[in-house]
C-alpha cells in the first residue's frame, strides 16, 4: 500500500478502496538555509507537489499537523495559503513540538483524500475548530482540529477545568454536526509541562467520559507540546465517524499490554474500523509498558525500542496486520540524540523509509518513557464470495 518517495524530504503512502484513495504524506524541509521561513516554504512546496503528483487538490486534504520547533514569527495558515493558492481553512494542527531531524526547524504530515464526488472532503467554515467531513460506505468521518478551551477558562479556571471545558467544546461541535463524544474514535492530546499536567488531564477525561456514558473508549496519544497559533496549555484533535450499516468501529484488545483504564487512562490501545473491502487499525501511543501497566527497561534505549515496537506488533498481530500494512507512524522521543536509534529499530521491525513518519522530540506522560510511538495501518479484505444459487 506504500509509494515511494516523492523527492528526498518527502515519503508519500496510499491505500485504495473502491470509492477513494487515501494518502498519507510526510514532509521535511528540503532547504538547508538557517531560515525557519525558509525552511517552512520548501517544505509546503514539497507537500504540494506530492500532493497534485497523486491528483490531489489542497481541498482534499482530511487532515495534518504542522511541527515547529519555535512559534513562527509569521502568520502560518495565510503562508500556507499563499505558497498553495488556497483560500479555504484546512484542518491542520500547528504545534510547538520540535521534529527529531538535525537542523530541521519544521515538519509537515498531511492524511489526504482523493475521491468520488459522493465521498468528497467537505471542509468546515471558520468559525469554530478547524474541520473536515469525508462521506464514505454511508458513514460520515470527521475530523476536528485544535480543539482549545474557551477563552474564559484560560484566564480563570484551573487546569483540569480548562481540559474538561476542551472536550466539552468538542463534544459541542460534533453535536452541531449531527454526532456526540461516543461516536469518537480516536483523539489527540497535546499537553504543556506534561509531567505536571498528566494526571489533571486524566481526570478531566474520565470525568468529561463518565458524563457522557461512553461505552466505547477511543484511541488516543497524549504528549507535550502547545499549539503554535494560540497560547493555551492543552490542545484536542478528534476523528469521530457516525453510525452506518457497513461500517464497523470497535476498540480492540490490548495485546501484550493491558487495558490503560485499568491504571485511571480512559482510553483504547487502538480503535479497528471495518468498512466494505478495507480494515484500518489506528494505534494509540503506545509505549514499553508490560501488561500490568508497569514501565519496562528504565533508562535502558534500546530494551524501551524493543518492548514499544513488541507490542504494536502484537495489535497489529491481533487485527490480522503487521509492519508492512502500516501507512503512517508518529514518534515522540525525550531526546533528539535518540533519532538513529530509534529509526534503526524501526528497520528492524520492518517499518521502512517508504513510511511515512514523523518524528517529534517530545516528553511523554511518564518521566521513565524515553520513547512512544503511534500508527494508523489499513488492509484491503478479500471481497465476499459470490453465491450462484446452482448446485
Amino acid at each position: 500500500m506504500t509509494g515511494p518517495a516523492t523527492d528526498l524530504a518527502v515519503v508519500v503512502a496510499r491505500s485504495e478502496s473502491g470509492e477513494s484513495v487515501d494518502v498519507f504524506i510526510h514532509a521535511d524541509p528540503s532547504s538547508t538555509r538557517d531560515d525557519p521561513r525558509a525552511q517552512f516554504q520548501s517544505m509546503v512546496e514539497g507537500a504540494h507537489r506530492a500532493l497534485r503528483d497523486q491528483g490531489i487538490l489542497p481541498s482534499g486534504v482530511v487532515s495534518g499537523w504542522l511541527r515547529f520547533a519555535a512559534r513562527p514569527s509569521w502568520d502560518w495558515r495565510q503562508a500556507l495559503g499563499d505558497l498553495w493558492q488556497f483560500t479555504g481553512v484546512l484542518p491542520i494542527t500547528a504545534l510547538v513540538q520540535p521534529p527529531a531531524k538535525p537542523f530541521c526547524a519544521c515538519s509537515l504530515s498531511l492524511h489526504a483524500i482523493r475521491a468520488s464526488r459522493q465521498s468528497g472532503v467537505w471542509q468546515g467554515p471558520s468559525a469554530g475548530p478547524a474541520a473536515a467531513t469525508v462521506l464514505r460506505a454511508g458513514a460520515r468521518h470527521v475530523r476536528l482540529m485544535s480543539v482549545t478551551p474557551r477563552p474564559q477558562f484560560l484566564k480563570t479556571g484551573s487546569f483540569a477545568d480548562m481540559t474538561y471545558d476542551m472536550f466539552a467544546q468538542a463534544g459541542h461541535a460534533l453535536t452541531a454536526r449531527g454526532l456526540s463524544f461516543g461516536k469518537v474514535a480516536r483523539t489527540w492530546v497535546h499537553v504543556r509541562d506534561i509531567e505536571r499536567n498528566y494526571g489533571l488531564v486524566n481526570q478531566a477525561r474520565n470525568r468529561y467520559f463518565a458524563d457522557q456514558h461512553l461505552t466505547r473508549l477511543p484511541a488516543s496519544t497524549c504528549v507535550a507540546g502547545t499549539p503554535a497559533e494560540v497560547d493555551c496549555p492543552v490542545a484536542l484533535d478528534v476523528y469521530a465517524i457516525s453510525d452506518a450499516e457497513a461500517v464497523r468501529v470497535e476498540a480492540v484488545a490490548p495485546g501484550s499490554m493491558g487495558e490503560a483504564s485499568a491504571y485511571g487512562a480512559a482510553f483504547a490501545r487502538a480503535t479497528r474500523i471495518s468498512e466494505p473491502g478495507r480494515r484500518w487499525l489506528l494505534v494509540s501511543g503506545t509505549a514499553s509498558i508490560d501488561a500490568q501497566g508497569r514501565v519496562v527497561a528504565t533508562g535502558d534505549l534500546p530494551g524501551q525500542l524493543a518492548c514499544m515496537f513488541g507490542n504494536v506488533e502484537a495489535l497489529l498481530a491481533g487485527s490480522g496486520m503487521t509492519t508492512g500494512d502500516v501507512l503512517t507512524a508518529t514518534a515522540y522521543l525525550k531526546r533528539g540524540d535518540d533519532l538513529g536509534a530509534f529509526i534503526r529499530a524501526a528497520r528492524a521491525c520492518g517499518l521502512g523509509p517508504d513510511v511515512p513518519c514523523t518524528v517529534a522530540v517530545a516528553d511523554i506522560c511518564r518521566p521513565e518513557w524515553l520513547c512512544e510511538i503511534e500508527l494508523c495501518a489499513a488492509r484491503k479484505d478479500a471481497p465476499a464470495p459470490q453465491v450462484s444459487g446452482l448446485d
